[in-house]
């Protein structure tokens, strides 16, 4: 049966990622060879890059349910986007302007920000050589708060132009051309699939509570701690190369639970398969729903992930 719901889901990619290539803005027909020039170097770029981090979104917030044993808590729970966002925003206000091959200058300063924000949020919730999970949440959630006011504070000080900028770019988008975004994470998304496939019976572990894991072998505050840095570490490339995107890493997992079991074997491919293909669906969407302009996927990802958001909070507080 879980055969059969891989085909399919490996059919549905195919099939979406192949009229995300035909259907798109502008006037051409499929023998025109700007039309070719358009598909190679701007649409497979984009839909490659919207499946790896709809992918990779998904992927950690999978891992980050699994680390706090919460359903609700996203890849951007512990504060690592609004650094990056942060990052951003000084790099916009700036008026910076600089190029180094096969980076883009903006990311190179999301990046850092968002390392910086992993950094401290890290050696603020770690007391004995040990990880509290509490410490993480909370001072994420201080963090992302402080970060969100320097950004308040950024934009009032700039210029109409660069809050325009910030605001363009929290929105998240996948405007590309060529494959170096694509390229930058897909080292990443090997690194993040393969430890995480690796260590799945440890994932499976933690739901049973700390104590259970620590009799059956799992020295749980270390793996937790590795876990943070490489959850981390994924999200602070993919929003320095796209900006933050909400929700993504939020319905992904949840539908793999609710068509796949539980075990993380199973969990960790269908969760990047499914992530992907809802944010190349966004995408495809995002570019045609608006005749004159494209739509940034972030937008549409938090309409259609808010309503699924206020669904499960509505379920948790009946149980």
């Amino acid at each position: 049966m879980n055969i059969v719901k891989f085909i399919s889901l490996l059919v549905a990619i195919l099939f979406f990622a192949s009229i995300s290539l035909m259907v798109g803005p502008g006037d051409f027909s499929y023998s025109d060879e700007n039309f070719m020039n358009i598909v190679l170097s701007i649409r497979l770029p984009q839909v490659t890059l919207s499946f790896l981090v709809g992918g990779l979104l998904s992927l950690s917030g999978l891992l980050f349910q699994a680390m706090f044993k919460n359903s609700l808590a996203t890849p951007y729970t512990l504060g690592v986007a609004s650094g990056a966002a942060l990052g951003a925003t000084v790099y916009f206000t700036l008026g910076l302007a600089f190029s180094i091959p096969f980076i883009n200058s903006v990311s190179i300063f999301s990046f850092a920000f968002a390392l910086v924000c992993v950094l401290l949020v890290y050696s603020m919730a770690i007391k004995n050589g040990r990880v509290s999970t509490h410490s993480l949440l909370l001072s994420g959630v201080v963090l992302s708060m402080v970060c969100s006011s320097l950004i308040l504070f950024l934009q009032f000080m700039g210029n109409e132009r660069d809050a325009l900028q910030v605001v363009r770019w929290l929105m998240g988008g996948l405007d590309v051309v060529g494959f170096d975004s694509t390229l930058r994470l897909i080292p990443i998304s090997l690194i993040g699939i393969s430890y995480s496939l690796f260590h799945s019976r440890k994932l499976n572990i933690m739901y049973l509570g700390d104590d259970i894991a620590i009799t059956r072998g799992v020295d749980i505050y270390k793996f937790r701690k590795y876990l943070y840095l490489l959850n981390s570490l994924v999200v602070a490339m993919v929003v320095a190369e796209c900006g933050p995107i909400g929700f993504v890493g939020l319905l992904g997992p949840h539908m793999a639970k609710k068509l796949f079991s539980h075990k993380h074997q199973l969990l960790i491919p269908s969760s990047f398969l499914i992530g992907g293909l809802l944010l190349m669906i966004c995408d495809l969407l995002s570019r045609n729903i608006l005749s004159t302009t494209q739509l940034p996927v972030g937008v549409l990802t938090a309409l259609m992930g808010g309503p699924f958001l206020l669904l499960l909070l509505s379920r948790s507080s009946r149980v």
